[in-house]
């Protein structure tokens, strides 16, 4: 059973997300708060949440502001930002703060069902819409230094390959057929590229790989 947080100060965002999440057999809403600080005390007291989806702008306390306080505990949850606002900055500053995830509140409700499932796994997810204006926002801002950032990293020939191709925003089918590999040999080679690079998810990867000149 995955356990989860929806935190939003529209109730009918808050309860109709928990709705679409209780109503399927392995997602429980073990907590509703309508605000960053609510959320953190509902953390405290109850360590075992998996997933939680978060508002950005929220009074008391934002969401990113209560994502960057959970690096403070022991085992918080993962957080996906859901929010209206599809700026690339919010998406950037999301993941800055630790997010594993960024949807629009327009998603249905299968692509938010999926996303906490997927984010409860380990994945990491960002909405289709936003992921291309993420990583030009990240060309634009971060002048490249080729092979500064990965020089000592000990990535095979075929790994660079793979992080140029993750920081091109391509998924693993993507890259399979780019490489002429099959998905789970390029699975393989993803979780490598992440070990070694030190990359939370493969978002960071691919921030990684732009700043470094491959993507």
């Amino acid at each position: 059973m995955i356990r989860a947080a929806v935190v939003d100060d529209q109730d009918l965002v808050r309860e109709g997300f928990s709705l679409i999440l209780s109503a399927q057999p392995d997602l429980e809403v073990a907590l509703q708060a309508a605000d960053g600080q609510a959320f953190l005390y509902g953390v405290r007291a109850d360590p075992h949440l998996d997933v939680a989806l978060v508002d950005i702008r929220m009074p008391v306390l934002d969401g990113l502001q209560a994502t960057r306080s959970l690096a403070t505990m022991a085992s918080p949850p993962a957080v996906i930002v859901v929010t209206t606002f599809d700026d690339d900055a919010y998406v950037l500053d999301a993941i800055a703060a630790g997010a594993r995830g960024f949807l629009l509140k327009r998603c249905s409700g299968r692509e938010l069902v999926d996303a906490v499932r997927r984010v409860a796994a380990g994945d990491s997810i960002l909405s289709p819409q936003v992921t291309g204006a993420v990583l030009a926002r990240v060309r634009q801002t971060s002048g490249a230094q080729p092979g500064a950032t990965i020089a000592g990293l000990d990535l095979t020939d075929r790994e660079h390959d793979v992080l140029g191709l993750i920081g091109l925003g391509l998924n693993n089918t993507e890259i399979a057929a780019r490489l002429h590999l099959t998905v789970s040999t390029v699975k393989t080679h993803v979780g490598n590229v992440l070990a070694k690079t030190g990359s939370r998810d493969r978002v960071q990867a691919a921030i990684l790989a732009i700043r470094a000149g491959l993507g």
